[in-house]
């Protein structure tokens, strides 16, 4: 049931950014749908009482917060980095509960995070570096704890592939804003992972 609503709604937004790239309220009405039914059935299913399952409910609170602020007219960039720097650091939190630390694990991570950021560092403002530079560590910091995750195969590997998955979003927003690269329809692909990892990183922690 609820893969079928949250792909429904997700399709909607995707239409949406199709057909209707100027209409705001339609953008961001349809931006929020998908999340918010992971947060309801977060609720319904009790996932948020669950040791990791709290981290990841507030996660997606945030991260709803988060799509507000980049989906509104203006400039609130940074409160939406802000907003969904707090989800990937509660994420990270889940996905440590319980679980040892494998500092090996981090460095596939750490070398990514280091690279990418050193590629997209010129197109920034210099107000950008130090928040810009936080983020993309607390993004390698969810994936590297999702990596480190002792826990039954299928919420270890949805959970290691969702924040793969959200790795890749975030970099193409990334992309997007500090680079000229010519990606197209690059506005469906953020989104399309980005579903893809919020839905996977709900389910990692569905049946614990």
């Amino acid at each position: 049931m609820i893969l079928l609503l949250f792909s429904i709604a997700s399709i909607a937004h995707f239409l949406a950014l199709y057909f209707a790239p100027g209409e705001i309220a339609l953008k961001l009405g349809t931006k929020i749908v998908p999340i918010l039914i992971l947060i309801f059935f977060s609720v319904f299913e009790g996932n948020w009482k669950d040791r990791s399952g709290k981290y990841v409910f507030i996660g997606l609170i945030f991260s709803l917060f988060g799509d507000t602020f980049l989906a509104l007219p203006g400039n609130y960039f940074v409160f939406g980095l802000g907003s969904f720097l707090v989800a990937q650091v509660l994420y990270s939190i889940g996905f440590s509960v319980g679980n040892p630390v494998h500092v090996v694990r981090l460095i596939p991570y750490f070398v990514f995070g280091l690279l990418f950021y050193t590629w997209i560092l010129p197109g920034m403002g210099a107000s950008l570096y130090v928040p810009v530079a936080v983020y993309v560590s607390a993004i390698c910091v969810m994936g590297w704890r999702a990596s480190s995750r002792e826990c039954p195969k299928p919420e270890f590997w949805k959970s290691f592939f969702g924040s793969l998955i959200f790795i890749a979003s975030d970099s193409l927003i990334a992309m997007g804003k500090f680079l000229s690269l010519p990606i197209p329809w690059i506005g469906i692909w953020i989104m399309l992972t980005y579903y893809a990892a919020q839905f996977l990183i709900y389910e990692s922690v569905e049946e614990n």
